[in-house]
């Protein structure tokens, strides 16, 4: 048992640290894992003496176990496409860049919002994240410019630069559009729009957008198998977090 506690605080800290690194020490999400990293490795390393606990031994187990049961519906969720491709919008969230060159994971979600480009060449697309830790220019920046070399026509292309999370991915995004739809004289009574991201994250996401007011659908990304566990970790933290604070 204390190994698997410990195993579960190296996952959570690992989760942390690589927040840490892209997104900040003070990131709210970074503090979030890093919280949970220290209390179930606390626990972990005085298991011996707290064990004797039943009720706290017992809480610790159900924890572990809603881990693995949100983690698996998180998967399942993330791995339905609901497109129709009559969309309106197409949102792809920001999520891995270095040194200005987008990453595995977000690689894969923008590889997806090409090959839903090509089943639906008219729907505008939105590509939003602020500049990342460290980073010389906006995810979004990066993003478009991928999606540019990939034949994505640019003047079809809406850079969202300041979103730091993804409850900021879309209220900022639906600014945008809105301010868009103004501009052009377009007015969508329930607009709909394709979330691109990856699996693990769509839930989230799909509620988020759902917040201000999208109609919004599924269109995920698989992710890479050695990013699963610290993925599946960051999220499942993050989902409770959206559940008691509303983002």
């Amino acid at each position: 048992m204390r190994i698997a506690i410990l195993c579960i605080t190296a996952l959570f800290l690992i989760a942390s640290v690589r927040m840490a690194f892209f997104n900040g020490v003070s990131n709210n999400n970074t503090i979030f894992l890093a919280g949970i990293s220290i209390v179930v490795g606390l626990y972990g390393v005085y298991y011996n003496k707290l064990k004797h606990f039943k009720a706290l031994t017992a809480v610790i187990v159900a924890v572990f176990f809603v881990f693995i049961g949100m983690s698996a519906f998180l998967a399942v969720y993330g791995s339905r496409p609901s497109v129709t491709y009559t969309e309106n919008v197409v949102l792809v969230l920001g999520g891995g860049v270095r040194d200005g060159e987008v990453q595995s994971s977000l690689r894969r979600r923008l590889d997806m919002a090409v090959e839903y480009h090509n089943q639906n060449p008219t729907a505008m697309m939105i590509v939003t994240g602020a500049a990342a830790y460290r980073e010389p220019f906006s995810e979004a920046e990066a993003m478009a410019r991928y999606l540019i070399s990939q034949g994505i026509p640019e003047n079809q292309i809406i850079r969202e630069e300041y979103a730091h999370s993804t409850f900021t991915n879309m209220t900022l995004s639906r600014i945008l559009f809105d301010t868009y739809l103004v501009q052009y004289g377009v007015y969508y009574e329930n607009p709909t729009a394709v979330i691109i991201t990856n699996d693990f994250h769509m839930f989230r996401s799909v509620r988020f957008a759902q917040g201000v007011g999208f109609n919004a659908l599924a269109y995920p990304a698989r992710t890479p198998w050695y990013t699963v566990p610290f993925n599946y970790s960051r999220e499942v933290a993050a989902v409770f977090k959206m559940w008691l604070i509303g983002r």
